[in-house]
């Protein structure tokens, strides 16, 4: 039985908590049998009761520990208290808004809580837990929703459980506030550059260097001392001896700047063109921006890969299958063009095509494929292409047709182009289904590949070298991977392979990362997700610089 004294405090609590303590929420009380509890977890009870708190995401655990303090234990004790209020004034080294998490109001309830009032401790609990839930979701899983910010973002982060979270926190508090943020390395060593930068002074990297003509490997230019200047202050260039010519560019600058140029994704060809200069001009500030950025990438993702999965990075233009840690395959992709941008999701591969068909999409075959028709009628047998009625009944013969007669509205047919030499998927294709109709697959079109940006497809993946990666996946189940993929392509007919176990894919898209051997590595933003992305956190009350909002 609910006894007269406890009713006294309970209402008494609900009153300080401004809560209307209704007969309702009396009967709810009296049923949960609190005989004998502490008066704060009566005040608790009490304040989650009433109706403006059904929704609250903490409701259900608390009534599942019979409203045991998280941050307020028996005699006082508030060191997770203490430990979140810590925390909290770590979260702009994390890049998250600190503003957001009121560290202050913070600081005002655990102040008023000391004093033992059941009211202001009921009253703290709940601010602390509402608190450390959101901070907890956006360092463990982003602050952002992926979607909201680009609509080609269908990453969906993983958003912890709040019950369990709560219960990690009343019984191990700083263990588990330390295991909020990813466990990847990759995401420690981003942290740390963006320190780093953070405590350079603007002007650290010096006058950029100005705009021309491409320099190349013993030419003379006034630009070549700054750019000499500008690596040495990126810690890639180092004169053993006073440069006696500084105007030339000579062989020890050349390695310096193939070096720089392997670090950012460029062609190692040791010619100073317009990429490698703009990737050199960057300001400290770009630099903290795109860091910021795919630390928030990395909080979206932070999830198990798979031990054995592949990794597109988009901004990279590369592709990888790692397995348990390990990079059996990586090569160069060509990506979406910027009208074509590939999306960033993850799936499952379960199978791939030799010899493919390619089915067309409506979208090519009516805006490019049908003005080409209209132009030169044998344009389809030129190509290996063949049409298809989605009536069943035969196709007129192209060659005798009047394609002036149609628009891309009222086009009726389907394309489709045979296997064979030619054909735009190459001799092979790697299947994870989905609605997005993305993919990987091999592509007749090499010259691509040499170039540094490879963004240039209708938004599938085209893979250098695909008959090794096919080789990577099939060893997995067959002891003879090349000998099967010759005797499919020899067939010459369209041959689906399943493999046995399914491998996540997963096309991401990273513009900052820290190698192994702790270089940086930036990757040009190709399609302006980083600029939407940034904005949308400094919205939010992200800082560039190292101040923070309490």
């Amino acid at each position: 039985m609910y006894n007269s004294s406890n009713r006294v405090r309970a209402i008494v609590a609900g009153a300080a908590l401004g809560v209307i303590f209704t007969g309702a929420a009396y009967a709810e009380t009296t049923a949960t049998g609190l005989t004998g509890e502490a008066p704060a977890a009566v005040a608790l009870q009490v304040a989650l009761a009433a109706p403006d708190a059904a929704a609250d995401p903490a409701r259900a655990y608390y009534q599942s520990a019979a409203y045991r303090g998280v941050w307020f234990g028996p005699e006082g004790d508030d060191r997770a208290a203490r430990a979140l209020i810590a925390a909290l004034g770590e979260a702009d080294v994390h890049a998250l808004p600190a503003g957001r998490y009121r560290v202050q109001v913070l600081q005002a309830a655990l102040a008023a809580a000391a004093g033992g009032a059941p009211a202001a401790i009921a009253t703290a609990e709940l601010a602390f837990t509402r608190v450390f839930l959101a901070y907890a979701r956006d360092l463990s899983s982003g602050a952002l929703e992926p979607r909201s910010v680009d609509r080609d973002l269908h990453v969906v982060p993983p958003r912890p459980n709040e019950a369990f979270l709560l219960a990690r926190m009343a019984d191990s508090p700083v263990e588990t506030i330390v295991r909020l943020a990813p466990a990847d390395p990759g995401y420690a060593r981003l942290k740390d550059k963006l320190a780093d930068l953070r405590g350079l002074p603007p002007d650290a990297w010096g006058p950029t260097a100005p705009g021309g003509g491409s320099i190349r490997a013993g030419e003379s230019s006034p630009r070549v001392a700054v750019i000499r200047a500008r690596l040495v202050a990126l810690g890639y260039h180092q004169e053993i001896t006073p440069v006696l010519a500084p105007t030339v560019y000579d062989p020890l600058l050349g390695a310096s700047v193939r070096a720089f140029q392997r670090d950012y994704g460029l062609n190692d060809d040791g010619v100073i063109g317009q990429r490698t200069v703009e990737a050199m001009n960057a300001s400290i500030e770009d630099r903290i921006g795109q860091v910021i950025v795919n630390m928030e990438r990395m909080r979206w993702t932070n999830r198990d890969p798979g031990r054995r999965h592949i990794f597109v990075n988009q901004a990279d233009f590369t592709v990888q299958l790692i397995d348990d840690g390990v990079v059996l395959f990586d090569e160069r992709v060509v990506i979406g063009a910027r009208r074509h941008r590939t999306p960033e999701f993850s799936d499952e591969m379960t199978h791939m095509v030799f010899n493919p068909t390619w089915n067309v999409p409506r979208s090519i075959a009516t805006k490019e494929i049908l003005p080409l028709l209209q132009e030169d009628p044998e344009y389809l047998s030129k190509k290996n292409m063949r049409l298809v009625s989605s009536s069943g009944e035969t196709p007129p013969d192209p060659a005798t047709t009047d394609w002036s007669l149609y628009s891309a509205a009222d086009f009726p047919y389907r394309v489709k182009q045979n296997p064979g030499r030619g054909n735009s998927l190459g001799r092979v294709k790697f299947m994870f289904p989905n609605h997005h109709a993305i993919y990987l697959h091999d592509t007749p079109s090499k010259s691509l590949f040499r170039k540094d940006a490879r963004a240039f497809s209708h938004g599938c993946i085209r893979v250098q070298d695909p008959m090794r990666l096919a080789e990577a996946l099939l060893a997995a189940q067959n002891a003879d991977p090349s000998g099967l993929i010759e005797r499919h392509l020899g067939s010459g007919r369209e041959t689906v392979v399943q493999l046995d176990t399914p491998i996540p894919v997963h096309l991401d898209y990273r513009t900052a990362w820290i190698g192994d051997d702790g270089h940086a590595r930036y990757r040009e933003d190709v399609y302006g997700r980083d600029t939407r992305v940034l904005a949308a956190l400094v919205a939010l009350g992200v800082k560039l610089d190292a101040s923070a909002d309490g």
